[in-house]
């Protein structure tokens, strides 16, 4: 009984370092002018990718061209789905936004009424 519960700890442990080391990022493009390929399977390709690497799609946008995706916190990983994004935007002509996913608020913390 007691292996057990050191086991599940264990377990636990694990899961919450795992957790631990991923970052989440937003990828989007933006509806461009003209474009010679379709960019629904660019963004496609870029998931694919994404996913290849390691990384996991959390959340998927229906009225912008884009996702939400956790990475492992590796600048590798993150340089080469930068290096990605910039081959896109190079050969295809589309637009492809990277940003960290973080907290935003439109007003000041300090302003906030209790």
């Amino acid at each position: 009984m007691k292996v057990s519960n050191l086991v599940l700890i264990l377990i636990s442990i694990f899961s919450m370092a795992q957790a631990s080391s991923l970052s989440s990022y937003i990828v989007t493009f933006p509806k461009p002018d003209t474009i010679a390929t379709d960019q629904d399977s660019i963004i496609e390709d870029v998931k694919k990718f994404v996913i290849d690497v390691g990384g996991t799609i959390t959340h998927e946008y229906s009225l912008i061209k884009g996702f939400t995706v956790d990475l492992p916190d590796s600048e590798q990983v993150l340089d080469s789905l930068k290096e990605k994004l910039d081959y896109i935007e190079d050969k295809f002509g589309t637009k492809c936004n990277l940003e960290k996913d973080s907290e935003v608020h439109a007003l000041n913390r300090d302003h906030l009424v209790a």
